[in-house]
């Protein structure tokens, strides 16, 4: 693969080195133009996957409140219950948990409306989790089958508080940045209903690809961004000078482009499809109807 400064100076080569676009101009077209190639096709190289492992609800013992520190009586909270929520009794609405002191300690990031008194029933759960760091977008989420994607809207509008429980969520939808990661952006996805007990769900994604270090590399044939880029930069020569011959030029690298991207494009698809023949037989003394066909006297393929 090629870095970010390989293609920088190839594509300052193709436009002649001209002093009328700057190095910082030109790594922001390739940067836009990388982009561009990224999403309008689903590289293969971008394609990865991760299983998530929801979470069981836990409601063993009883609690109290006080403001936000909620204390239990023989509970059991972890250091893996902060990030989860809180529902107290029957309450509809439900707090996130933000820090954990104890076995019997945890606080929450708001009071109840009124403290919860001492033996009152709970439940923690989690309906949210966090996406891989090169999270992009995400192309398949499957459990035991293939889970629906919808909008937060459309599971706000059937169970806002999150009360409907199952073994498997049968929909997810995809939330913004985690509010406990401040160091780097984390997506999450939420499941819905709420998983009620332990289970494997695996996530299909495209990771993202930055282009901000000189030795970050694309993901892709890197002579479809040295092309593309190189035409967008003969644009902005046009529009700067004034001179027609960069809309020439710039004619020139778009074919240039289009050729290498449906080159690429032939490549990917050839590296996601099925082998063209595969043998019926190996290391057998029979012949099998891949050695006839192969030798078929009428035409019969």
């Amino acid at each position: 693969m090629t870095t970010l400064a390989t293609i920088r100076s190839r594509v300052q080569q193709l436009t002649g080195n001209n002093a009328m676009i700057t190095a910082t101009e030109v790594d922001s077209i390739i940067r836009a133009e990388h982009d561009t190639v990224l999403s309008d096709y689903s590289w293969t190289q971008r394609k990865l996957d991760t299983i998530i492992t929801t979470s069981a609800t836990y409601s063993t013992g009883t609690l109290s409140s006080s403001g936000t520190t909620v204390t239990g009586v023989n509970t059991v909270w972890t250091s893996a219950f902060v990030g989860r929520y809180l529902r107290v009794g029957s309450n509809t609405f439900f707090h996130r948990i933000t820090a954990r002191a104890s076995d019997t300690s945890i606080t929450i990031e708001s009071a109840l409306p009124t403290n919860a008194a001492a033996g009152s029933t709970y439940t923690i759960f989690r309906h949210r989790y966090n996406l891989p760091s090169n999270f992009g977008r995400v192309t398949s989420v499957t459990s035991d089958n293939r889970l629906a994607e919808w909008s937060r809207p459309d599971i706000d509008r059937i169970d806002p508080y999150r009360t409907s429980t199952a073994t498997r969520p049968d929909v997810y939808t995809i939330h913004g940045l985690d509010p406990d990661t401040t160091t780097s952006q984390i997506f999450q996805i939420e499941f819905w209903p709420v998983p009620s007990s332990a289970t494997a769900i695996r996530v299909e994604y495209l990771r993202t690809n930055t282009l901000t270090s000189e030795t970050d590399e694309p993901l892709y044939r890197s002579d479809i961004l040295i092309w593309k880029s190189a035409e967008s930069c003969a644009y902005f020569l046009h529009a700067r000078t004034g001179d027609d011959s960069w809309m020439t030029l710039a004619d020139r690298w778009h074919t240039r482009y289009a050729e290498s991207l449906q080159g690429a494009r032939e490549e990917d698809l050839g590296r996601q499809s099925a082998p063209r023949h595969v043998r019926d037989t190996f290391y057998s003394g029979d012949r099998g109807d891949d050695y006839w066909l192969s030798r078929d006297p009428i035409g019969l393929r």
